[in-house]
């Protein structure tokens, strides 16, 4: 396990320099607009060595001697290939919302039957379309979540650092090699790529490296509750990005805004708005992250109330850091400061110019 991420770590790592250069011949920029929260044109698409290094970490157990290529690793493997190359036909043609939905939804689709075929072949009939239905909307939820949340600097590393990291533990704890090892690969990624992307951004993910990042994270998930492991286990190091892509939608639908239009409300974005640094908003972030996942492995195998406990523990950390934003004051103009609106609207405080592509910062 600890040979995949050190040379998911590598490769990634060694791997970023080349791409960075190659996006620059394609011209795959993120350009500075009104509603972006990064500030300097940045070359996308550098989730390109991180699917290389996941696939490398990935595929140590087919090469090394003595170890076991489950099945459920190559799907992860086909997780990440079908999701990244998604990203990378946006990163560098772009394609249009629906019809990307649409390929996403047929991506989850291709996982979903690998995954039955392989390890649920007696799956009974009669559960297999509600169990289908659950789970496409999962993994195209999230990754389209893992999208929208990777806004700023090194957030995302953060995130599939923390989730690695739990999932890896996770896989150990369970015998399950695929949460191991892909786990341990995220993990080594994560670490390749964070350099390259935080404090200062050189170059982004782009929707290469968070559509493969989220697809890869959704179906571990998956594997896990596949496998009996607690929901709320498997939840815990994901809550902050379900969390924050949830809350945001439910507001702006509340508040009368259209909710597919492009926006910069997420409350890790409402934390910049106010002021704060790229840098301290992923601390956060990362924080009540990791926060939450080290509850959610508390609860793997404790007793009833030790579970419920931490469980309300994780949601009230969740809910402290959802309800920030209205503690905050935003600078005004004449340096000044104005309480921070509940709900951001308008040219200055938008976001992403896409319903389907947050671009990173």
């Amino acid at each position: 396990m600890v040979l995949s991420a050190v040379i998911a770590l590598l490769v990634t790592a060694i791997t970023t320099p080349t791409v960075i250069r190659g996006m620059r011949r394609l011209a795959a920029v993120d350009t500075v607009t009104e509603r972006s929260s990064h500030r300097i044109p940045t070359y996308r698409g550098g989730g390109v060595a991180v699917v290389l290094g996941l696939f490398a970490g990935m595929l140590v157990p087919a090469v090394r001697p003595g170890a076991d290529a489950s099945a459920e690793l190559l799907i992860l493997i086909l997780a990440v290939a079908l999701f990244g190359l998604l990203g990378l036909a946006e990163d560098i043609h772009g394609i249009a919302a629906l019809r990307r939905l649409g390929l996403q939804m047929v991506a989850a689709a291709g996982i979903l039957t690998a995954w039955i075929v392989a390890t649920h072949p007696d799956l009974p009939v009669q559960a297999v379309p509600f169990a289908a239905a659950v789970a496409l909307v999962w993994i195209t939820g999230f990754t389209n979540a893992f999208n929208f949340m990777d806004g700023i600097n090194g957030i995302s590393t953060g995130q599939t650092l923390v989730a690695g990291v739990a999932f890896a533990v996770i896989g150990q704890r369970s015998g399950l090699e695929a949460l191991s090892y892909g786990g341990a690969a995220a993990v080594g990624a994560a670490l390749g790529f964070g350099p390259y992307n935080f404090p200062r951004a050189r170059i982004f993910l782009g929707d290469v490296g968070s559509y493969a990042l989220g697809a890869l994270i959704a179906t571990l998930a998956l594997i896990a509750v596949g496998h009996g492991v607690r929901p709320d286990t498997v939840a815990a190091p994901l809550l902050v990005y379900l969390a924050d892509t949830s809350f945001t939608l439910v507001r702006r639908v509340r508040a009368g805004q259209v909710w597919c239009e492009p926006h910069r409300s997420h409350v890790y974005q409402l934390l910049t708005v106010s002021g704060w640094s790229h840098t301290r908003a992923a601390f956060l972030v990362s924080s009540v992250t990791a926060t939450t996942a080290v509850l959610g492995l508390v609860a793997y195998s404790a007793s009833l109330p030790v579970r419920l406990a931490s469980d309300a523990l994780a949601v009230a950390v969740v809910c402290c850091y959802l309800a920030l934003p209205r503690y905050l004051t935003v600078p005004g103009r004449d340096g000044s400061s104005t309480a921070r609106p509940t709900v951001a609207a308008g040219p200055r405080t938008g976001g992403q110019t896409d319903p389907l592509r947050h671009p990173a910062a």
